[in-house]
Parts: structure tokens; C-alpha cells; sequence
């Protein structure tokens, strides 16, 4: 019957199109907002923590620094010009710095007299080219340098921190101690992101300086597009991978996350197969309800139809 069809069509379209009108806005609803709780709060959150615990980790050598630099009696002594009967005194302070702050060294660098002073007593001529990263970093307008240390084929990484020495506004030297960041270390290792996610660091240039994987150390990647908390895809081993950094603020480096995609939306795609799953299971018994309340509701119709057309044929037989 064309009525049944019309019917059967009405209330179908009339159950699966809001159905499946929300079930579309929930999934990408739902789709964009874990995405960008993802991509906005939990990445970069992730990547803030480490960054705090390694800007930690460095703010001691450079305190530490920033005191032998700034005390008065350095600075006088390489004014005075470096008196010999006075550099015992500085050589015992040197050590004493190096004790009490668990350093691996302490050092002071004069541009008067153009020597190293170590905690250990060596006192030594600057030679160049070999030096030049004395006169490099007096030539420069920073307060205080870092130079990493790292041991490709053990992983550990000691830091030298340069601070300036300045007197009369002029730069005449600097000082600092060489520290132990094998915590650093430890941080990279044992941090992680959801299962498989993991955090390195890098250069300026992108050169892998800390890495969970110390066969790694060494080698490059591009940070054109994962730069100040950008984040883009990228393939390595046959995985897609979310790639995101953050600049650490006590050095020129940058921490860098990778997570695979696959773990980050994983949860989110699941949730909508299921949602859409559940939605088609909720449509399927829909139309078997509809079809069923329209047979039912037709059934006496369809009766009486058909004894009028048995009727009616019976008659049009006796004529």
C-alpha cells in the first residue's frame, strides 16, 4: 500500500535523522573539546613540569656562581692585580665552594693577568685559539653562560655555569663552578607522557643533547614547526607522532615532547565508534519498532481490503 510506504518512510526518517544529526554533533563535539584539552592543557602542562624541575635543577650552580662573581674580595684581589700572596687564600675559597656545594670544580678567569685559577691549586696561562670561549663570552653582553658537558656513552652531563666579573662596569673576568646535573638526567628518563610519550632536549639547532635514548644523543631534528609550543606531526618508524617543545629560560635549549598520535586521540576515536556504534544499535530497534507499530496499525486495513476484494470478485464471478 502507498500509505504503508509513506508511513513506513515518515516515521523512519522522522527516528533516524535526529538520531543521527546528534549522534554526528556529540562525536565532534566531543572530538574537539578532549582535542584541545589535549593539545592545550596537557601537552604543555606535561612539558612545564619537566621544564620547571630542570630550571630547578640549574638554579643552584648559577646562585653558586653568581656568589664567587660578585663577591667583594674577588673582585678587589683582580683589581689590585692579582697579588700572589693573596691567591692561596682564593685557591682554599675556590675549594671550600667546591666542598659545600658538591661541585666537580670552582674556578676563576681573569682578563687582567689572563689566567685560570682552579680550586685545586692549578693556575694556568689562557692559550689561544683553545680559549677563545673566554674572550667569546667577554665579548658578549651575557651575564652568565652555560656549557653542558655530556658524556655520549654514559649519558651523564655536568654543567659549567660562567658568571661575569664585573668592575667599575667593566667586564674583567668571570667565575663559576662545573656541577653534577646527573638528576637532569633522571628527569628525562623517568618522565613520560601517557604510555609511550617521552621528553628530550635540544640545542638551539635542534642537536639532541638529553634523550631517554642515549643512541640518540647527538643527532638533529627540526624545530621550525614545534617551536614556543607549536605542535605538528611527524613519522618516524612507521608512527605518526604529536611533536610539541618549550624554550628553557636559564639556557638556550628546548624541551621537546613526542607522544604518538594514536595514544593521544586513541581514547577520543574509541569513545565515538562506540558512541556511533550504540547510536546504529538504538536505530536498528527503532525501525524494527516502527515497522512493527505500522504492520499492527495497517493489519485491520489490510483485513478489510482484502475481504472487500474477495467480496467484490466473488460478484463480478456470479455475472
Amino acid at each position: 500500500m502507498l500509505l504503508k510506504h509513506k508511513l513506513y518512510t515518515s516515521l523512519i526518517v522522522a527516528t533516524l535523522l535526529p538520531l543521527l544529526i546528534s549522534t554526528l554533533f556529540f562525536s565532534t563535539s566531543l572530538h574537539e573539546l578532549i582535542s584541545k584539552k589535549l593539545e592545550k592543557q596537557e601537552l604543555p602542562i606535561a612539558l612545564s613540569n619537566v621544564k620547571n624541575a630542570i630550571e630547578w635543577q640549574l638554579s643552584e650552580p648559577i646562585a653558586t656562581s653568581r656568589a664567587i662573581a660578585t663577591n667583594l674580595f674577588v673582585k678587589q684581589w683582580i683589581r689590585d692585580g692579582e697579588s700572589t700572596h693573596s691567591t692561596e687564600q682564593f685557591i682554599d675559597y675556590l675549594n671550600n665552594v667546591k666542598i659545600t656545594d658538591d661541585a666537580i670544580s670552582a674556578f676563576i678567569v681573569s682578563d687582567t693577568s689572563q689566567k685560570y685559577y682552579s680550586y685545586s691549586g692549578e693556575i694556568r696561562e689562557l692559550t689561544y685559539p683553545s680559549d677563545n670561549w673566554f674572550t667569546d663570552f667577554l665579548a658578549s653582553s651575557k651575564r652568565y653562560e652555560l656549557v653542558f658537558d655530556i658524556n655520549k656513552e654514559t649519558g651523564k652531563a655536568k654543567v659549567y655555569v660562567n658568571y661575569v666579573v664585573e668592575i667599575d662596569g667593566n667586564r674583567r673576568g668571570l667565575a663559576g663552578i662545573s656541577h653534577s646535573v646527573g638528576s637532569m638526567n633522571e628527569i628525562i628518563k623517568r618522565q613520560s607522557i601517557g604510555n609511550n610519550g617521552i621528553v628530550y632536549l635540544v640545542d638551539s639547532l635542534g642537536k639532541i643533547k638529553l634523550h631517554p635514548d642515549q643512541s640518540l644523543i647527538g643527532e638533529s631534528i627540526s624545530l621550525n614547526n614545534i617551536i614556543y609550543g607549536l605542535q605538528t606531526k611527524i613519522e618516524r618508524d612507521d608512527k605518526v607522532l604529536i611533536a610539541s617543545s618549550i624554550p628553557l629560560e636559564s639556557l638556550d635549549w628546548h624541551l621537546v615532547a613526542e607522544i604518538p598520535e594514536a595514544e593521544l586521540y586513541g581514547p577520543i576515536d574509541d569513545a565515538i565508534r562506540k558512541n556511533l556504534f550504540f547510536g546504529g544499535a538504538i536505530a536498528l530497534i527503532g525501525i524494527m519498532l516502527i515497522v512493527i507499530f505500522v504492520n499492527r496499525m495497517f493489519k485491520p486495513i489490510e483485513q478489510i481490503t482484502s475481504s472487500v476484494s474477495s467480496l467484490a470478485t466473488k460478484i463480478i464471478g456470479k455475472h
